[in-house]
C-alpha cells in the first residue's frame, strides 16, 4: 500500500468537493481521503447513513487485501475501527 501524505490527502479532499452534514462527516472523510490517497479503491456512498460510516478498500492493481473501516458516533466521539483481511485484531481510534 502506498503511504498517504498530508499533501496527497489534501489534494483528494479538494478534488472531491464533498458536502458535509456535520463534524463527523468531516473526520470520516479525512479517513476516506487517506485511503484514496494511498491508491485504495472505495465503495460508494461512504456517508449514506446518519452517524455511521462503513468503508471497504482494496487495490486490485496490487492484489492487496481488503480493509474494512467502520466509523460510529458514540457520546460525541467518532469511534473508528479498521480491520485488514486476514487480521484478527482491528485497529481502534476514538476522536472527540
Amino acid at each position: 500500500m502506498t503511504m498517504a501524505t498530508e499533501k496527497t490527502v489534501m489534494t483528494v479532499i479538494r478534488a472531491g468537493r464533498p458536502t458535509f452534514r456535520n463534524q463527523y462527516d468531516k473526520i470520516a472523510f479525512v479517513v476516506h481521503a487517506s485511503f484514496l490517497a494511498s491508491d485504495e479503491v472505495p465503495i460508494d456512498r461512504w456517508n449514506e447513513l446518519n452517524d455511521e460510516y462503513a468503508l471497504v478498500y482494496s487495490n486490485p492493481e496490487k492484489d492487496s487485501k481488503k480493509v474494512l473501516v467502520k466509523c460510529l458516533v458514540i457520546n460525541e466521539k467518532l469511534i473508528i475501527d479498521a480491520l485488514a483481511e486476514g487480521s484478527s485484531e482491528p485497529v481502534h481510534l476514538a476522536i472527540k
